[in-house]
């Protein structure tokens, strides 16, 4: 069901973390998320953002995204995006994804948003099903699957993720330099902490191509 109750994206601060790393337990594998304390370092820096994403009638927060600022790519670095659980299934998801392309990317302020998206599952059905979903919302809203065999570091190494990248209206590509330009800098950005990150692109830079795609 989708309400299209009207709703507003508004700059976070440090102040609605609590809250907002709470509900990302719940909702994010351990091994995608930042300890408690590299997500208030990141905060302290002035590219990486918690954006909160509230009804207009009565100021009910609804979900929320944490983004991070690529500018030197021209991109902006999707990290998590998510909807309260006590407001799923009511069309907000759609409403939010939206919402931070039309504030970052309708106008030409960047030339697209790039996240990346769990591999589906083969040993667990009811989660490869939610998984599938997840994509297919993704895909439905214009995102493409970029055919990097992207890693996501985390303290004990990387997980293989798909890339994503959902582009500005008019762009239908994005440059093999482009991406590894993005991912670099968000490695070095978001993952400083980590001594491993600067490694990981070499190990699959080789699957980045130049991407074109069908304008949706």
């Amino acid at each position: 069901m989708n309400t299209e109750t009207p709703a507003s994206i508004m700059l976070g601060s440090q102040e609605d973390l609590p809250r907002i790393y709470a509900d990302m337990e719940q909702q994010f594998p351990p091994d995608e998320m930042y300890k408690y304390k590299i997500l208030l370092q990141l905060l302290n820096r002035d590219k990486y953002k918690i954006l909160l994403y509230k009804r207009d009638s009565d100021g009910e927060l609804l979900g929320y995204a944490l983004v991070y600022t690529i500018e030197d790519s021209n991109i902006l670095w999707l990290d998590y995006i998510a909807i309260l659980k006590e407001h799923q299934s009511h069309g907000y998801g759609n409403q939010l994804f939206m919402a931070l392309w039309r504030k970052y990317c309708d106008c030409a302020l960047f030339d697209g948003m790039m996240f990346s998206v769990e591999h589906i599952c083969r040993n667990n059905p009811e989660l490869a099903k939610r998984q599938k979903r997840r994509i297919a919302f993704y895909e439905h809203l214009g995102a493409h699957r970029l055919r990097a065999e992207f890693l996501l570091p985390h303290d004990n190494g990387a997980l293989p993720m798909y890339l994503y990248f959902k582009p500005r209206r008019g762009l239908c590509s994005i440059s093999r330099a482009i991406q590894m330009q993005a991912i670099s800098q968000m490695y070095d950005y978001c993952f400083f902490y980590l001594k491993h990150r600067r490694e990981l692109l070499a190990r699959y830079k080789q699957t980045i191509r130049d991407e074109v795609f069908t304008e949706q």
